[in-house]
C-alpha cells in the first residue's frame, strides 16, 4: 500500500454551542486550498499502574490530538472561517472591504476534513479515504516570504490545528474523528459533506 495524494482540505466553523451529548452544527464548509500535505500526531496517556513489579493496568486513551497541515495557499475567506481573521470595513464606504486585521481574539471551533488518495499493494486501483475532525481550533503556522532569486523557493502556508474531544450522544465516550474508506472520491466527498450536514447547491 502506498498513499499518493491528499485532497481538499476544509474547514467549517461551528454554528452553535456546543452541548455535551448532542450532535455539532456546522455552517458552510470552505476548502482552504490546494493541498500540499497533513501531519497528525495524537497525545497519547502513558499511566502505567504497577503491582509486583509488573505493570497491571495502563491508560492508553488518547487525550487529543495536533495537526500541521500545508497547503499552496489560502483563501481569504479561509483565513477568516478557521483562523478568525476579521474583516475591517472601509471608512469611507461600506460596500468594500478595506483590509483584514489579526486581534487578540480567539480563533473559532469548528470541523475539518480532508481527502487521502492511496493504492494498495498489488492494485491499480484507487482508493480514497475521508477524514473528518469534529471539533478543532486553528492557528497560523507563520506568514513567510523571500526575494526571488536564482532559483524559485517556494513558500507554502501552514495552518496547526488542535483537536479538541467532543461528546456526541449519551455513550460518554468522547470523540475525536471519523475515518472512512471510498471506491470514489466523489463518494468520499458526499460522506464529508454529510458529516458537515451540507448539501452543495445543484449545478
Amino acid at each position: 500500500m502506498a498513499y499518493i495524494g491528499m485532497r481538499k482540505p476544509q474547514f467549517a466553523p461551528i454554528s452553535t454551542p456546543r452541548v455535551d451529548g448532542s450532535a455539532i452544527s456546522y455552517g458552510t464548509p470552505i476548502v482552504l486550498g490546494p493541498a500540499v500535505s497533513a501531519n497528525v500526531t495524537f497525545d497519547v496517556a502513558d499511566n502505567p499502574d504497577y503491582g509486583d513489579d509488573i505493570i497491571q493496568n495502563n491508560d492508553k486513551g488518547v487525550n487529543g490530538y495536533s495537526i500541521a497541515l500545508e497547503t499552496n495557499d489560502i483563501s481569504a475567506a479561509g483565513r477568516a472561517a478557521c483562523l478568525g481573521w476579521k474583516k475591517v470595513m472601509s471608512t469611507v464606504t461600506t460596500t468594500n472591504v478595506d483590509h483584514y486585521e489579526v486581534n487578540d481574539g480567539a480563533p473559532p471551533e469548528g470541523g475539518l476534513a480532508y481527502i487521502r488518495v492511496k493504492l494498495p499493494a498489488q492494485s491499480s486501483t484507487r482508493k480514497y479515504e475521508a477524514f473528518f475532525f469534529h471539533c478543532v481550533q486553528c492557528s497560523s503556522g507563520g506568514e513567510n516570504a523571500s526575494t526571488k532569486q536564482k532559483q524559485i523557493t517556494w513558500n507554502h502556508p501552514t495552518i496547526n490545528a488542535s483537536g479538541i474531544g467532543v461528546y456526541l450522544d449519551s455513550s460518554g465516550e468522547a470523540r475525536y474523528f471519523d475515518w472512512m474508506e471510498f471506491d470514489t472520491e466523489s463518494a468520499a466527498q458526499s460522506w464529508i459533506n454529510g458529516k458537515f450536514g451540507y448539501t452543495p447547491p445543484s449545478q
